[in-house]
């Protein structure tokens, strides 16, 4: 390698000629062949790397996942800052393209740097640039997890409640069928009038009463045996199937007689199954009701958590926040059966905040709480008055955070948790948040005690 080599690169500019040639006489260079890895996340760096020709890639592993951070063509340079400040590689780097690079080890390398200023300072923009690299990548990767999870989790608890509203609809189809065929049936015999009218008052009764609270097993199934055998001693034909709508609906052996007296004991087979259709039908409505306002309650708790149509401040009700919050992670916590206990102020005064950014404060700390503690633990939501602040706390009985380790949780890129579950971001973005929003966040841990203060100034 000559010095006439290495003059046209832009971050070797600033050297004079014996520099040059003292590099190039120091250096060496490498070939990588397409696919080929320059070094590995995580790797302590030994080398300053100058691409002559060729093209390289920089990507991070976060959540298990390559995620690209940067490119170097020709005049591009790596290793600087890991070899400046000691630490490892913050991505791994492969020859995209057959690539030619210059070497430099990284004694040399530290020795130009020290007794060069001007070589130094060409570093500093790289440096930053990398660092801000990584924190963006790794700060919206992070986001994107978080909506991630509370997409999975929406989605599960939105599938049950609506599986169900489908099958209710379909049931009150088959209801309404067996209904409008059971009243042909009655008209088929040549009822009278007062008749009719009699049984379409007693389907309407039927299907107005309230529902009372259902029967345990053992007594359903008593009910409906009763019936049965009633519904036999009159000759009912397909007297269990009726006997366990009947039940169902709450009905008990009186409507037999009831509807006998209205109908007469020739059509009672098909007076009992329009009124076994009538009663089925409340008790599915009632069903679908339940779905349908659990569909609404979730569509307005992801309302409320984002705020939406809302400006970027607004005045926040931080008991609101917590509960939509929980509302979305409510699949995680049915998961572990997690235990929530609720130590709520109730006048706690609300605060002037961005709200969605604090549901995401919320979620973060909840969300690490679920993975601190074991199945059947127990994540405790305190808020109450501090002066002119508001504390609200998020604590679990998990084994805590070492000592050690407490000072370093708010450090962007640590974390506790194990390769691929965390990108060492969440807290970091969590502090950012309380702190744009006039607040503080505070670690309280001992084994069987973590909580997460956040402080915020009343409006």
């Amino acid at each position: 390698m000559t010095a006439d080599s290495l003059r046209d690169l832009p971050v070797l500019a600033s050297l004079a000629d014996e520099e040059l040639s003292q590099l190039a006489a120091a250096g060496r260079e490498r070939r990588l062949a397409t696919g080929e890895f320059l070094f590995h996340q995580g790797d302590r760096a030994s080398a300053f790397h100058l691409v002559l020709d060729g093209r390289l890639e920089t990507t991070r592993e976060i959540a298990g996942e390559q995620v690209l951070m940067m490119n170097h063509g020709p005049g591009g340079f790596l290793g600087a800052m890991a070899l400046l400040t000691e630490t490892p590689y913050r991505g791994s780097t492969f020859a995209v393209d057959d690539t030619l690079l210059f070497e430099l080890d990284g004694e040399e390398l530290r020795r130009l740097a020290f007794t060069h200023p001007p070589l130094l300072r060409q570093f500093l923009p790289a440096f930053e640039s990398v660092s801000h690299a990584v924190k963006g990548i790794e700060r919206d990767r992070e986001k994107l997890l978080a909506v991630g999870t509370l997409a999975a989790g929406l989605a599960h608890e939105l599938n049950n409640p609506a599986a169900a509203a489908a099958r209710a609809v379909a049931t009150l189809g088959e209801y309404e069928r067996a209904r409008q065929d059971a009243f042909a049936d009655i008209a088929g015999t040549g009822a009278p009038a007062e008749r009719l009218v009699a049984i379409a008052s007693l389907g309407a009764e039927a299907t107005d009463q309230p529902l009372p609270e259902p029967l345990d097993p053992l007594a359903e199934s008593d009910r409906e045996d009763e019936l049965a055998a009633a519904l036999d001693r009159r000759g009912v034909a397909g007297g269990r199937g009726i006997a366990s709508a009947l039940t169902e609906a709450r009905l008990g052996p009186e409507w037999v007689d009831r509807v006998a007296a209205g109908v007469g004991e020739e059509a009672l087979t098909a007076g009992l199954r329009f009124v076994a259709a009538c009663a089925g039908a409340r008790v599915v409505l009632a069903e679908l009701e339940q779905a349908t306002t659990r569909i609404a309650d979730l569509v307005g708790a992801v309302k409320d958590y984002s705020y939406l149509d809302q400006g970027p401040r607004q005045t926040v009700d931080i008991h609101e926040g917590l509960e939509s919050t929980l509302a979305l992670l409510a699949h995680k916590l049915g998961e572990k059966h997690v235990e929530i206990v609720r130590d709520f102020d109730p006048e706690l005064p609300t605060v002037e905040a961005s709200g969605s950014e604090l549901n995401q404060v919320w979620t973060n700390l909840i969300d690490n709480a679920l993975d601190a503690i074991e199945a059947d633990g127990r994540i405790t939501l305190r808020t109450r008055t501090q002066g002119p602040r508001i504390c609200i706390e998020i604590a679990d009985n998990g084994p805590g955070i070492p000592t050690d380790l407490q000072a370093r949780v708010f450090d962007a890129f640590f974390t506790t948790k194990p390769v691929g579950h965390g990108a060492g971001l969440g807290l970091d973005i969590a502090q950012r948040i309380v702190v744009r929003n006039r607040g503080e966040l505070r670690l309280e841990s001992q084994p069987g005690d973590t909580r997460f203060q956040v402080l915020l100034l009343v409006q």
